[in-house]
């Protein structure tokens, strides 16, 4: 068992007990590799005092997120809210956004909400950014599009 002060610990649950235990913060840097980029990113979490087991940070639910800031700061790959902002000002719908570029909608979505992007992908959805490059894209694949998705001029 391992030792902590009584002003640093928290009751949590812990799945592997099966129970709500003391648990202590820790803090550490971990080394990661996604679409081939290699990074470190740093963790803050708890550890059960009990058995050892490593519990996420209520006050952060999101446990991907620090991992995923870390890539698209090492890969320089467009963050969530720029994947957005660019279909957005194509005014297209996810769906429409997803067929122009030959993708599908549940990774145009996926994108958006934050999950990261290969490079190639990224790209991909900077070209689109470009209005001349978007133009052509519709010439190319515009039918494919269902009536009333295409973009109003």
């Amino acid at each position: 068992m391992l030792k902590a002060d009584a002003t640093n610990l928290s009751p949590m649950f812990c799945p592997r007990c099966s129970a709500l235990r003391d648990a202590k913060p820790i803090s550490y840097d971990e080394d990661c590799e996604i679409h081939g980029v290699e990074f470190t990113f740093h963790v803050d979490a708890f550890e059960c005092l009990t058995c050892g087991e490593e519990l996420a940070d209520p006050a952060d639910p999101d446990l991907f997120r620090p991992m995923y800031d870390a890539y698209r700061a090492a890969s320089g790959t467009l963050r969530p809210d720029e994947v957005k902002a660019i279909r957005q000002r194509s005014g297209l719908s996810q769906v429409a956004f997803a067929t122009i570029l030959g993708m599908s909608p549940a990774t145009i979505n996926r994108y958006e909400m934050g999950v990261p992007i290969a490079i190639k992908e990224d790209n991909l959805l900077r070209m689109a950014g470009i209005p001349s490059a978007l133009r052509m894209l519709l010439r190319q694949r515009g039918h494919l599009l269902k009536p009333g998705q295409r973009p109003k001029a």
